[in-house]
């Protein structure tokens, strides 16, 4: 049995007599004992440790990263980040490793208004998407509009373009032309009806799209065209080779405007998280965020790894099917007592000390506990097991239906952490059907819907990323969410318009308030992201940030070092 299988069941085991003992309703919020051990995360290390002899490089000079296709690649306006879409497509302005829209990109020039209603961005003459074409202010024009009539977007891209004076119109057929986006030759004006704090940020993580290979696509179908099986942008690489289910090949585009990085060829693998361990034990893997730590310290085993750690905004919750698979509401967990007493069950606490091992920090909210921003006055849901068979008794549950809870990540850490979860819940009377799920995940999360709880997980680009799905104007929140537009949209649009951190700490402790009252996200942890980079094979500027987002990683002088 696998040494996290065995931790598990002790932790189950330990579970099983807290729960069978609880009586009071203020019980410890862990049932892990103070003397439990916890793994140590990944460090440098120390100068006083015993040298590691790293490996030569070997194999063939090909770049070796995971992020492959399926069937065809994901679409860049839902799932935007990433090191395979920051090196296809360029955006009009550039991040750094603190997520910070500190530079230009695509613009060579862009100013903003004292009001901070009206942006104009001056375009390169020098870009050109990868089938020669060049790129232009129309791109940039049809895509934002393109992008307010999109079924697949971030909430925050959408969030930010509905505030594009004439948007509304636009996007529901009233009008035949974006009135609030000009262009004059290589100039293009953005006027807003109202400041959004974050516009510099959006247009430093969304990509345009290209005109002439998609103006004839259905906007609410744009992410599911076959353009996608081998999309063209106009980043430092183009592919150049698609196996689908396999590997995708991208080679340096001679056209590029910007610097030539040093390596010529990259190798994007098709590949779960559970073949990082056996990917890097072969050295068939370069460069990698990870989320799990076993997966990582197993990594190290091979000493040509080395792992650096990041503190990311990124949340693992419970996210509620609300609508249903139907769109007509799930009534199975439509009681809010229901959903309040499924997250009273489950000891996370311990789950987070147990099985993420110094990794997670227990999430009260959407909001990390670490943050500034986080409200320390919320509705906090310490592990209550007779709590929750009251608060169940009291919405007159259907002991005899089933929970469906299902999940994507495929790492040992996460199939654990659902099989504890589907015991908490069967313990307090619930059954519990769990399943990985399998495919095109945005079509299955959003459209599908065949769950009533799904293990998710977030990285938020920003505050209002972390509550932009419960926005109505969200295609993809609606779908699975269904929206509550008096309660969560004039709080959000709070934060959205405010740019002062005093008022936007304010504006996010009411939305934090407003969760307990919904409990469409269920909050279990934030966690670590560690970058695990080959170093006997490869040569990186050593900047590290999200993987999840298009930030400045300074890739021209990374080096591969196989001779």
């Amino acid at each position: 049995m696998k040494k996290a299988l065995v931790l598990l069941m002790s932790l189950v085991f330990f579970a099983s007599i807290i729960i069978a003992c609880t009586k009071s309703d203020t019980p410890s919020s862990s049932s892990v004992p103070n003397e439990s051990p916890k793994a140590t995360v990944p460090v440098s290390p120390s100068p006083s440790a015993p040298a590691v002899t790293v490996p030569a490089a070997t194999g063939e000079k090909v770049f070796l990263v995971a992020g492959g296709p399926d069937d065809k690649f994901g679409a860049a306006w839902a799932d935007y980040g990433g090191f395979f879409k920051t090196n296809l497509f360029r955006r009009l302005l550039v991040l750094n490793e603190k997520v910070e829209p500190v530079g230009k990109d695509l613009a060579k020039e862009f100013t903003v208004s004292p009001d901070g209603l009206t942006y104009t961005f001056t375009l390169r003459d020098d870009v050109k998407w990868h089938d020669g074409v060049k790129f232009t202010a129309d791109d940039v024009k049809w895509s934002l509009g393109m992008a307010l009539k999109s079924a697949s977007i971030n909430a925050v891209f959408s969030g930010a373009f509905i505030k594009i004076a004439g948007a509304d119109d636009w996007k529901t057929g009233k009008a035949t032309d974006l009135k609030g986006v000009t262009i004059e030759g290589s100039k293009v004006t953005i006027q807003l009806t109202e400041p959004v704090g974050v516009f510099q940020l959006v247009m430093a993580q969304w990509p345009p799209y290209p005109k002439h290979l998609l103006e004839k696509e259905d906007p609410s179908k744009l992410h599911l065209s076959s353009f996608w099986e081998k999309p063209i942008g106009n980043g430092a690489y183009m592919l150049t080779e698609v196996q689908p289910n396999n590997y995708a090949v991208m080679e340096i585009f001679k056209d590029y405007y910007g610097p030539k990085p040093k390596i010529e060829k990259i190798k994007l693998q098709t590949m779960t998280e559970d073949k990082i361990v056996t990917k890097s034990q072969a050295n068939q893997l370069d460069y990698m965020q990870v989320m799990s730590l076993d997966q990582v310290n197993e990594a190290l085993k091979n000493p040509a790894y080395k792992a650096y750690p990041v503190d990311i905004f990124f949340d693992r919750y419970l996210q509620a099917n609300m609508t249903g698979s139907d769109g007509k509401g799930n009534k199975k967990i439509a009681d809010l007592k229901i959903r309040q007493a499924l997250l009273y069950a489950i000891d996370r606490k311990a789950l987070a000390d147990k099985l993420f091992k110094g990794q997670a920090e227990l999430l009260e909210t959407k909001i990390p506990t670490k943050m500034p921003e986080f409200n320390q006055n919320v509705v906090k849901y310490a592990f209550d097991a007779a709590k929750a068979k009251q608060l169940l008794n009291e919405a007159n549950f259907d002991f005899n239906q089933t929970i469906k809870l299902q999940y994507y990540y495929t790492d040992q850490q996460s199939v654990d952490l659902i099989d504890t979860i589907k015991y908490y819940w069967e313990q307090i009377g619930v059954k519990v059907e769990a399943s990985l799920m399998k495919g095109n995940l945005l079509e299955l999360i959003y459209t599908k819907r065949d769950y009533d709880f799904l293990y998710a997980g977030l990285s938020a680009m920003s505050l209002e990323e972390a509550y932009g799905l419960f926005h109505t104007d969200s295609p993809l929140g609606m779908q699975v969410l269904g929206g509550a537009k008096d309660k969560w949209d004039p709080l959000i649009n709070d934060l959205r318009r405010e740019s002062d951190p005093q008022k936007r700490k304010a504006a996010v402790g009411k939305l934090q308030e407003m969760e307990s009252q919904f409990l469409w996200h269920m909050p279990l942890f934030s966690i670590k992201q560690y970058i695990l980079v080959n170093e006997a094979r490869l040569k990186t500027s050593k900047i590290f940030g999200n993987e999840w987002t298009n930030y400045d990683r300074k890739q021209q002088d990374w080096e591969l070092l196989v001779k």
